[in-house]
């Protein structure tokens, strides 16, 4: 299953000069449960703003400009090669959870292969240059909402009801 995970705030940021605006401990333990054991997909920007591979995660790093490559972690050209070699991996280990997890090109790109989503909601707005794609509710439908810090942050489950 192909899965979108993005923390969002309140006005469509998600991004800021290439970093996350905004630090929320219980959204990191939030990504690390969901997506251990599982198979990610980030754009370069992303992963070097992280710094290394994820651990207890394969890594696939999508990028034209730079080759990473070491133990959990692969290159692909473009999202479609990193989706190709994602489900490759799976069909070896039997891991089929399989997470875009940034930047915004990811993304917008990866919306037309995902069958849910796990967008954070922050309920707050925040300066970025860098937006999460708007998506259509005739798609997606919200199937699980929790709320932490009294309202503020919101984990949402979206799951796809039309895929193209």
């Amino acid at each position: 299953m192909v899965s979108i995970i993005a923390a969002v705030a309140k006005n469509g940021v998600i991004g800021s000069e290439g970093k996350i605006p905004w630090d929320i401990p219980e959204d990191k333990a939030y990504f690390k449960k969901i997506t251990s054991g599982g198979i990610v997909i980030m754009g370069r920007r992303t992963f070097e703003e992280i710094g290394f591979p994820l651990p207890k995660r394969h890594n696939i790093v999508v990028s034209r400009k730079k080759t990473f490559s070491g133990k959990n972690i692969c290159t692909a050209e473009n999202l479609e090669k990193a989706l190709e070699n994602a489900h490759i991996y799976a069909q070896k280990t039997g891991i089929d959870r399989i997470f875009l997890c940034g930047g915004e090109k990811i993304y917008t790109q990866g919306i037309e292969y995902a069958q849910r989503m796990y967008i954070t909601e922050i309920d707050e707005n925040y300066q970025g240059d860098t937006f999460f794609p708007k998506f259509s509710t005739d798609k997606f439908r919200l199937s699980e909402r929790t709320y932490i810090n009294g309202g503020k942050i919101c984990f949402c489950i979206y799951e796809c009801i039309k895929n193209k």
